[in-house]
């Protein structure tokens, strides 16, 4: 068993570095459909990006003297959010979490109620995640967002740490 342990524990720190690494990767392409209308008749390409934006540029940008842009690009997320400035750095916790459930395996990968609550919680933010990307309408905005391949990284590498705690703690139910 301790081997297999290892090897989850392996699994589950290979994909919390993935998490890790995919915030810094781009989450959303933001680019303007007039810019992008204009592009194509001067270049012949569809569409002129703006920005790309990562977890980890978001609270910096929705801070800075020009936030106008960022704070629009998390409404498109969170409509309701009240003082999106000062709560976009809680977004900074997505790769902590994952680092941390990797710790707490490692420490406590033989406890059943670890690996339970360690597969609750990726699978949740992976299905949570997922939900709220597939139920916004990205299309009736002024902008065109795209989701970019870090943020699909980081909800697949969340639903891989909740897989591997789940397969975890069903072995451990066998005992």
């Amino acid at each position: 068993m301790a081997k297999e342990m290892s090897t989850i524990g392996i699994v589950i720190t290979i994909l919390a570095a993935l998490v890790f690494v995919a915030f810094f990767l781009p989450w959303a392409h933001v680019e303007a459909q007039a810019v992008g209308a204009v592009s194509k008749i001067l270049t012949g390409k569809a569409q002129a990006n703006i920005s790309s934006i990562s977890g980890f540029d978001v609270p910096i940008m929705a801070n800075s003297p020009d936030s106008r842009f960022a704070i629009s690009v998390i409404k498109i997320f969170a409509p309701n959010v009240k003082d999106a400035d000062k709560r976009s750095f809680f977004i900074w916790v997505v790769p902590l979490l994952a680092v941390a459930m990797a710790f707490v395996m490692f420490l406590a990968g033989s406890n059943k109620l670890a690996s339970l609550a360690i597969a609750v919680i990726g699978i949740a933010i992976f299905a949570v995640g997922v939900y709220k990307i597939n139920t916004i309408n990205l299309n009736k905005l002024v902008l065109n967002v795209r989701i970019g391949l870090g943020l699909w990284l980081v909800f697949w590498g969340y639903l891989g740490i909740g897989v591997a705690a789940l397969l975890n703690f069903l072995k451990l139910n066998k005992k």
